[in-house]
């Protein structure tokens, strides 16, 4: 099969094409991965390519690609890579090492917007305590007992709950590479897979075999086992008393100080509702909380957003489960391997997340107030929208 110079495109209708014609249809749907991943990751395979030859005879630019010192284990483990048919398999569950899922996270936090929002817990917790210390105080005499308490509403998380999947390519090109090229292309191809599975659970979660995204209830279950989705409140434009609502919920009440709101939306949903409610017709934002700041990711779904805060919703990635794909063994120029995450994610409660119907939001038309003079030289004042 030529992996080469093929765009999405075509990778998209050969791989279609595979699929409609093949009578092995499990080595099809491999074969069909397999192009689209190789189309998809074209650039990033001939980079690493690129950047391994060169740093074979230039030192310097080898010392500014940063690359990371293995671990034995890191090491061990990307030496099965290289000859995963023989040596990975479905009985070998431990041999991922956690320290490769902190640092893809670590890069994950740099790049997702939305993920950066999220706190997640080391790769080697199974479980992890969910909760917003709250401290209690008590004034009395100097010989007064102790009757002061600090309080806390702690729950636990158990990170393993739920699974989430992933397919990893490892190309030919790349296993024939160093050990520490090989860690960068997997580490990448991890991220890619891990954002799009991480954002929908941050978001949309429904809490069966999922994480409970902040548009669902914590506390709330429907017969099906899922959570609640959450009421869409109305907002319609950024004004103080607008904003009112947002700034209560989220600070639950008074209870919690808040130095900055997040607004995750829709890219569509931004450009049709959001930046018209929120700036000027010269692109000024006229919201009165300036620290506000708009995320926008495509795996938000459109006609609803969230207004949220930074580091209030727990994720855990604890470990992974990896073998090969069982079908793929007459393949030669690729390995695909089946990724299992353990993970799970919730936020601290309800009210780190206010959601709103976002098409209500309206268009920002800017008052013109002008003062004239009667006749007796009194002042009237008028109020007029421009445009009117």
């Amino acid at each position: 099969m030529d992996l080469e110079n093929k765009t999405i495109e075509q990778a998209n209708e050969e791989a279609l094409k595979i699929l409609q014609e093949s009578d092995n249809k499990a080595e099809a749907i491999v074969n069909a991965l397999e192009l689209i991943t190789s189309a998809k990751n074209a650039e990033l395979i001939a980079k690493i390519q690129e950047e391994s030859e060169r740093a074979k005879y230039d030192e310097e630019f080898k010392k500014s690609l940063n690359l990371r010192t293995l671990s034995k284990a890191e090491t061990k483990f990307y030496q099965m890579l290289k000859d995963a048919k023989q040596t990975v398999t479905a009985e070998q569950t431990d041999i991922f090492p956690t320290s490769i899922i902190d640092r893809t996270l670590d890069d994950i936090k740099k790049e997702s917007g939305v993920l950066n929002l999220v706190q997640f817990t080391p790769a080697d917790v199974k479980n992890w305590l969910v909760a917003e210390k709250s401290g209690g105080y008590q004034w009395g005499g100097i010989f007064d007992g102790i009757t002061g308490e600090l309080s806390h509403e702690f729950d636990s998380m158990n990170v393993e709950l739920n699974k989430l999947t992933v397919y990893m390519i490892i190309p030919k090109a790349i296993k024939d590479l160093s050990l520490p090229f090989v860690d960068k292309y997997f580490r990448a191809s991890l991220k890619e897979s891990l954002v799009d599975g991480a954002e929908y659970g941050y978001l949309s979660g429904t809490g069966k075999d999922e994480p409970v995204g902040i548009y669902y209830q914590i506390g709330s279950l429907e017969q099906n086992g899922e959570h609640s989705a959450k009421t869409l409140n109305t907002v319609t434009g950024f004004s103080p008393k607008e904003l009112a609502p947002v700034k209560k919920t989220l600070s639950k009440n008074g209870k919690r100080d808040i130095d900055k709101i997040y607004l995750v939306c829709n890219p569509a949903d931004e450009a049709d509702y959001v930046a018209p409610a929120l700036y000027d017709r010269e692109g000024k934002m006229i919201s009165s909380y300036k620290n506000l700041e708009v995320i926008k990711t495509a795996n938000n779904p459109q006609g609803k957003a969230a207004f949220t805060l930074d580091k209030k919703y727990i994720m855990g990635f604890s470990g992974f489960k990896i073998n090969e794909y069982a079908e793929t063994k007459a393949l030669d120029d690729a390995n695909v391997l089946i990724g299992k995450a353990y993970a799970n994610g919730r936020a601290v409660d309800d009210s780190v997340a206010y959601v709103i119907d976002v098409t209500k939001l309206e268009e920002y038309i800017p008052t013109i107030r002008t003062i004239s003079e009667t006749e007796n030289g009194t002042e009237n004042e008028t109020d007029e929208t421009q445009g009117a």
